[in-house]
């Protein structure tokens, strides 16, 4: 656990231009979503081993899990799309040399702005080339969650279930 206090110290050094010029960065909590958003999903997790750290994240009931298993190479743990797959989160436990080498290897180094969801800094960037919102939660130095929205821009209901899911991240009790 100190470990991960240490790391999101050294980002939020790492990352103080973004915050520079925006000024604070945004804060989401998952008491500020609705209790009847709340009631429209359920809790997922996701669980390492070194750390010993628990991370839940909320997904709406309109969201089907996906088979991953021929991902799991590529880090992917959970995958969850709407039934005409117009949308889709996709989460990823990567490691990394360096949050640094990840973001700039994506193009969002300068873009990225820091994000304090529950308690958590996060690090928030679009990905356009990709088509995809891209959420990064530090685990370690070298080990990341990446929760990826696609697509980039939908409807204003999308916009608002991405908000959900993103302001439900949070660490385990």
């Amino acid at each position: 656990m100190k470990k991960l206090f240490a790391l999101i110290l050294a980002l939020g050094l790492l990352f103080s231009f973004a915050m520079a010029e925006e000024g604070v960065a945004a804060e989401l909590s998952w008491d500020n979503v609705s209790e009847e958003t709340k009631a429209a999903g359920a809790f997922q997790q996701v669980a390492f081993q070194d750390p010993a750290v628990t991370l839940i994240y909320w997904v709406p009931a309109n969201m089907a899990a996906q088979d991953v298993s021929a991902l799991a190479d590529q880090g992917v743990v959970a995958a969850f799309t709407t039934e005409d797959e117009e949308y889709a989160i996709t989460v990823s436990a990567l490691n990394v040399t360096s949050l640094e080498e990840y973001a700039t290897g994506l193009g969002i180094a300068e873009s990225a702005k820091l994000v304090m969801v529950n308690g958590l800094q996060t690090i928030a960037a679009e990905v356009e080339d990709q088509d995809i919102d891209m959420l990064i939660v530090p685990v370690t130095e070298t080990l990341i969650l990446v929760y990826s929205f696609t697509p980039l821009n939908g409807d204003e209901g999308w916009d608002a279930v991405k908000a959900a899911i993103v302001s439900s991240i949070q660490l385990a009790e």
